[in-house]
């Protein structure tokens, strides 16, 4: 199974995304704060202001600490489309497979898919097999 990781500052939501994919037989990784993902996903980049993310290339060869990425697009103190343009600005993330689970306007989900094609989206509310099928057709696009 799969190392998902989870950007979510909403408590409830996440601890019933990381049950069911948990239930689902994924290791989940919960990011409560786009900085505290971004310095996960980039550790060559912790401590850096946010203006650098994406300017600084990546330096390490190590594997990424997730397989696929749960994105919530509302977030506290950057957007989810900030955090996106940093992901694929780099390397190192650039081809992360990443599912947008939100809440977010038609145009905000349009917005994200211009940035990130391959991107699979869930919309809040969701069911327990629309995040299983999320997370398999995002890495099976990945795979191709």
């Amino acid at each position: 199974m799969a190392q998902v990781g989870l950007l979510e500052d909403n408590t409830r939501i996440a601890k019933l995304c990381a049950t069911m994919l948990q239930y689902a037989g994924h290791h989940v990784i919960v990011y409560e704060h786009p900085r505290e993902c971004l310095d996960a996903l980039l550790p060559e980049m912790a401590g850096s202001s946010a203006v650098a993310y994406h300017s600084i290339a990546s330096r390490s060869l190590s594997p990424l600490p997730v397989d696929v990425l749960i994105l919530d697009l509302h977030l506290p103190d950057m957007t989810g489309i900030d955090v996106l343009r940093f992901l694929r600005a780099n390397p190192r993330t650039r081809s992360l497979p990443l599912i947008f689970c939100t809440a977010a306007t038609s145009s905000e989900v349009a917005n994200a898919l211009s940035i990130a094609p391959q991107a699979c989206f869930i919309e809040k509310p969701f069911t327990f097999q629309e995040l299983i099928s999320a997370i398999s057709s995002a890495l099976s696009r990945h795979e191709n």
